[in-house]
Parts: C-alpha cells; structure tokens; sequence
C-alpha cells in the first residue's frame, strides 16, 4: 500500500491485560491514512468508487506491517479499512485476537463429534471404562434414579448415567479445526488431562407410546361358558396401533383384539386399575401369540400361551399397578388375560384398566445437537479461567504459548532494561478494575447458592467493596453430597418430584430431565468387577472397574488458591510505573510480553503491561507493573553496600543425559547459599543441592533429563530466570 510522505504509524503492543480477567487484549496500530492512489483503489478491490462490489470494508484484510528498513512488526495481521472522503483509513490489529476472531461466532457443536456419536447400552457404558475414548460414563448421583447396587459382584445400572467429553480432547479438536498449534506445560498435568464436561441434560432408555387405552379403543371379551369366564383384553385404535379388524359387541372368540409389534424389539406394558366386583384374588397375565380363532367349545379347551405374569393375587377392590418388559419380533403380539388358581373366576362387571403399550429406544447420544449453546469463545475463557492462563501468540506462526500466572510471574526468563529507561511520569497504587473481593462465580441449580464461589481478596481500603471478576457458565455440584457407593457430589440432571396418593406398585417418585446443565469434573477409576445393566434392555455387561466422579481442585477456593496467589501479590502492594522508554524499531518489533525487565533506576522487575503509541525516534511511553518474586526481599552485605540479590543463567550445556554446565551470572559473594533446580518441563521441579561458586559455571547432576534450569537463592526464595534448553 502507498503511504504519504511522512505518514506515521503509532503502534500499541498489549497482551493479556491483568487489569481485568475476563478480557484477552489485542496489539494494534493507532489509525492511519491511506491516500486513493491507483494502486491503492485498485488493491482494496475499487472500493468507494461507484458501482464497486468490494467486499474489503466487511472482512478480515490480511496484513503485514514493516518498517523501511524491512523490520516486521505485524505478520498476518488484518486490517479494517473505512472511507473519509479523501483518505481511507485504516487500523491494523495481530496477536491473540486471531484465534478469538476465528472463533467468535462458532459454538462446541461446530467441531467434528462423529466418533462421540453412540448408543447408551451397558456395553457402549462399560467399554468407556476399558478404552481410551473421548467420552466417558462417570458413577455419580445426577439426580436420578440410584444407578448402583452395591453387591458381589458391583451392580452398576446406565439410565440414569451421564456422559462426559474429555475437555483435552475437545482443546484439541478447536486448535485442529482452526489450524493453530498450542503449547504450555499446564497441558501436560492430571489436572487438564483428567477434566470431563458433561453432556448437558438427563438421558435416560425411553420409548415411543404406541397406545394408551381409552374407553372407545378397547374392552373385554369373554370367554368360556357363561358361568366361568375368562376376561382377555380387546383393543382398537387405528390410527396407532395394527390391529385385527373391528371387534365384535358379540363376544366373538375370533374377534379378539392384540397388540402388534410394527418392528423387531424391545416393548414395555403398563398396566394398573382396580377391579370391581370380583369374587377371588386373580392374576393378570400377558400372552404372546395367542391365536384362538374359535376353539372355545369348552373352557378345559382353551390353550393360554403364557408369556409374563404381570400381576399376581390381585386382591378383590383394589388398586394395583405393574409394569412388564420384553422383546417382540416384527408381526408378533401380546394380549392380556385374567385368571384365578383354578384358571376360572367370576367378574359381576367388565374389569377398567389403564393401559399403555410402549415400543422401547436405546437411547441415542449426539453431542453435535446438544452442545449448539456453548460457544467455542466461551469455553477457551473457562479453561483458562481455571488454570490461570495467559496466551501469546508466536509472531511468525499460527502458534499461540500459554503460561500460568505462576511461570509468567514467579519465574520468567528477565532482560535488563536499564539503559532503555529515561524518566518516569508517575506511578499509581491501584491497579486495573480490582475490588476489596474480586470474586469467582458458578452458576447454581438453587437460588442463593455460593457454596463453590470464591474471591481474590486485596487489602487496599481505597479499593471498592466488592465486583464479580469472573461467571463462569458451569454449573456447580449441590453443596451437600450423596451415598452412592460412598460419597459423591450431586450434578443435577432431573428434578425428582413425589407422586401424590400414589397407587400399589405405582413408583412414588417421578424424574424429569434437566437441560443446558454443563458441569465440569474429574474422575478415578474403582478396580472392582461390575456388572453393568438396564432397567429397560435386556443386555449386559462386566468390566473389571468402573470410573467414580471427583471434584478436585474446581471449587474456586481450590482454583485462586493453586493458580492466582502470583497475582494477589501484586494486586497486595500494587505498583504502576508510567514511563518513557528509548526503544528502537528492533525493541518493539521483537518485544517478549514474556518476560520480566528489570530497571535499575526503578530497583525492580517489571511486567510491561503496555507499550503505547510507539512512534521511531520519539520517548515512547510504557505502563509497568511491579512483580514481586517472593516476600520482601532483605539483601546482603558486601562490604559496606547492601545489594539486591541477582540471579542470571546465560547458558545450559548438556553434557550427558543427566549432567549438565550451567552458566551464569550473579553478584553474590563466593558459596553463598544458592541451589540449581532443574525440570523436564518446566512445572515438576527438583532441586540438586550444589553451591556456586561465583562466576564460575556448575557442573550440575540431574535425576531425569532436564530441559528447564533455574537458581534458588534459599535464603528469601528468590528465583533467577529460567532457561529452557531445546
């Protein structure tokens, strides 16, 4: 593009902005003007001049910004481009804001879930016990029925299961779809690994209602002689069900009705009512295929094709209620008939049943339809909410790094900026949008609830009261728990509601399903053989364990505790340094939000929280934020100077596997108390004890292959920079 003589491009670098914790900034220039030259109309597509169809002011223009000098600044950044008449206008962004903008209007179900796609079935539920799949059942109380019978062996029942995505398994189909790569060492804990979302509403083995009985579309035929008779169940409804042709008012035996299986399956009979009038307790029994075409010339005739005894000892005058599964082949049918001991019993009055007949679905689980209502934006933020993430994106590729708050502010790599340093405009002691308690939301089932809430407090009476810094979108567990198998959290799926006056053998609860509930949880396996089962399907399974829910360090008190003490000790004695830098071209395309910089004349380390408005040759004003290693620092004498300890490994050889040359630099008298610590990647430190002797390089011994080095000063627990070996 062609720039005016003199054009100046301001820039801004910002990254992660720690003055707020929901908002991820961008790097960006100030505007600038583009004259309408020929090539400059002609590379925007004609844009403003009549009759153009250019699509440039309504996308992401891709853009790169250099110096004169061939210095990049911004590479595959994008532009927006406005018109002001004589110009155009334009603003070039870079930095995180590429992923966020890739993934601002896309939601989870957007992501290629084919391989989650399953049927619940004791089978499917066990083997995400015994594979390696992206989905997983987790034993624990969703509100539902009691899922587990604790016998010999274990008893686990799959209606009332829910399953759960693996949250690096879904972190890792977004960065795959978008075509970005990730790092950080938090991707490597238990802790991210072993983190499940639930599928975000109840399941269970229901079915299709084929027929439900009505006083037009059934009745009892009677059968046998007049005196003795047997009741069979007469049905019709067209509309619903296939049935035999009109029954007849006549009791005709070759007019009795059945229920007609229209597939192969499983199939379930409900079936209560009160019988009237009845002179002996009786049973009630389901007969399958029981053709009689007319062979009822005597009752000792009659051939009654048992299938299922669904009630038994029917008592005269009283209510009663069951309920039967079985499997029907296509074409087969059931009916219903009464019976007494002696296979005869007296009824005064044609018996009133309710029934209904149901063809039952295994149930089918598709994440892609019921993960439509979580945007992809929203869950990046809730993970890095929870592990206290900072992102930065690799200048050159589509890379982005994310470091804890612990690595980026306890023990980064630090480059000395004293000589950069020329004044400081002012400094201020409170920091960003903070409150007194700055707290950490869940969403709740119950009104009121907070149990899982937690705060960042900062002692600062000139701070505000109160603010809620972060609403997460994930539900939290009941705050009281449950006996299942031994204690475990409630996920609430289904609201259990008392069924009022209910009748014998009616169940005394009903559960209805829950939706748009998104839980978040870990889990441990339980080696103990188990039988797997369903209420409603006849197969089974056994595993040799099962996999029981655990809340580990999720609460929010957990989260601030483990992920965001770095911050809270800045946010305690917080100090905000406005000053005017010398930075080059080179300085600023090349700056490393990563590091720390030290300032000799400020006698501190600083996170440059901002670089604003950088314009070649000119002071540059930059927002500092002081960043406390560890507690208060003491020194040591040296002859009559106190000096502030300083740590610097320049260099890592490695020598063998486990032995390694480490140099650096310090101002600390001969074998003073430091000690080397060493890491294979960069979180699970250990330490070798080996005293330094100044200015001299160590020969260090390591335990496994180390790739990060750092030094302790032991005496105040001050960290040098750490150096990462490739």
């Amino acid at each position: 593009m062609d720039l005016d003589a003199g054009e100046v491009i301001a820039q801004t670098k910002q990254v992660n902005d720690l003055n707020s914790l929901e908002d991820r900034q961008s790097s960006f220039t100030n505007k600038f003007k583009l004259p309408k030259t020929a090539n400059n109309v002609r590379a925007l597509d004609h844009m403003t001049l009549t009759g153009n169809a250019s699509n440039v002011p309504y996308q992401k223009n891709q853009c790169t910004l250099y110096n004169d000098m061939g210095e990049c600044f911004i590479n595959n950044g994008y532009a927006v481009i406005t018109d002001t008449g004589d110009y155009y206008e334009a603003v070039v962004y870079d930095g995180i804001i590429d992923l966020f903008k890739a993934i601002e209007n896309a939601s989870l179900a957007d992501l290629d879930l084919t391989e989650t796609e399953h049927s619940k079935t004791p089978e499917a539920v066990a083997n995400t016990w015994s594979q390696d799949l992206p989905y997983r059942y987790i034993l624990a109380d969703y509100n539902g029925q009691n899922p587990i019978n604790v016998s010999n062996p274990i008893k686990i029942y799959v209606d009332y299961l829910i399953p759960c995505l693996n949250v690096a398994w879904l972190w890792d189909k977004i960065f795959e779809k978008y075509g970005f790569e990730y790092s950080g060492s938090i991707f490597n804990s238990d802790e991210f690994k072993n983190l499940w979302l639930t599928y975000p509403k109840g399941m269970e083995n229901n079915g299709e209602v084929l027929f439900k009985s009505t006083p037009e579309s059934w009745h009892w035929l009677k059968q046998g002689w007049p005196e003795w008779k047997i009741y069979s169940a007469a049905f019709y409804d067209p509309e619903i069900n296939e049935l035999e042709e009109t029954w007849s008012e006549n009791d005709d035996p070759e007019r009795i009705r059945y229920l007609k299986a229209p597939q192969s399956g499983m199939y379930r009979l409900n079936i209560k009512g009160n019988l009237t009038n009845v002179n002996t307790p009786v049973d009630l029994v389901i007969c399958k295929n029981a053709d009689f075409h007319g062979e009822f010339l005597a009752y000792d005739n009659i051939v009654i094709p048992e299938f299922y005894i669904a009630a038994q000892n029917i008592q005269p005058n009283t209510n009663f209620s069951t309920s039967r599964t079985f499997r029907l082949e296509e074409g087969e049918t059931v009916c219903l008939v009464f019976r007494n001991t002696n296979k005869k019993f007296r009824f005064w009055d044609t018996p009133k049943l309710d029934v209904t007949f149901t063809k039952l679905n295994v149930a089918q689980t598709n994440f892609t339809d019921a993960l439509s209502g979580f945007t992809l934006k929203d869950f990046l933020k809730e993970i890095i909410y929870r592990f206290g993430l900072v992102l930065y994106k690799d200048k050159n590729e589509n890379k982005y790094e994310f470091l804890t708050l612990t690595e980026q502010l306890t023990s980064p790599p630090s480059t000395n900026w004293s000589d950069k340093f020329a004044r400081k405009i002012n400094e201020s002691y409170i920091y960003g949008n903070y409150a007194k308690q700055n707290w950490f939301r869940y969403k709740y089932n119950g009104e009121g609830s907070a149990h899982n809430d937690h705060y960042i407090g900062v002692s600062n009476e000139n701070l505000s009261e109160t603010k809620d810094s972060i609403k997460s979108k994930i539900y939290s567990p009941e705050p009281y728990e449950s006996p299942i198998g031994g204690l475990t959290n409630i996920y609430k799926f289904w609201e259990k509601e008392a069924v009022e006056d209910p009748e014998p053998g009616e169940a005394t609860v009903t559960y209805k399903s829950l939706d748009n509930r998104f839980y978040l949880m870990r889990c441990e396996p339980v080696n103990l053989t188990t039988q797997v089962l369903s209420t409603v399907l006849p197969q089974s399974a056994q595993s040799p364990k099962f996999y029981r829910e655990n809340f580990s360090k999720l609460s929010f008190f957990d989260i601030i505790n483990t992920y965001y003490t770095p911050l809270k000790s800045i946010l305690e004695k917080a100090l905000i340094v406005n000053a005017e830098m010398y930075l080059k071209d080179t300085d600023v395309a090349n700056f490393d939000f990563k590091k720390l910089y030290y300032i000799e004349a400020l006698s501190g380390y600083f996170l440059v929280n901002k670089i604003n408005n950088y314009i070649p040759g000119k002071l540059t004003k930059c927002e500092l934020v002081r960043v406390n290693y560890s507690p208060p620092q003491t020194g040591f004498v040296l002859g009559p100077i106190v000096r502030t300890p300083s740590l610097t490994i320049n260099n890592v050889v490695r020598l063998t596997p486990t032995t390694y040359q480490v140099g650096y630099i310090t101002n600390f008298p001969t074998r003073f108390d430091v000690l080397h610590q060493y890491s294979p990647d960069g979180t699970n430190w250990k330490t070798g004890r080996v005293t330094l002797l100044s200015g001299q390089p160590s020969i260090l011994t390591t335990s496994v292959n180390a790739t990060h080095f750092r030094l302790l000063y032991n005496s105040t627990k001050t960290y040098s920079n750490t150096f990462i070996l490739d």
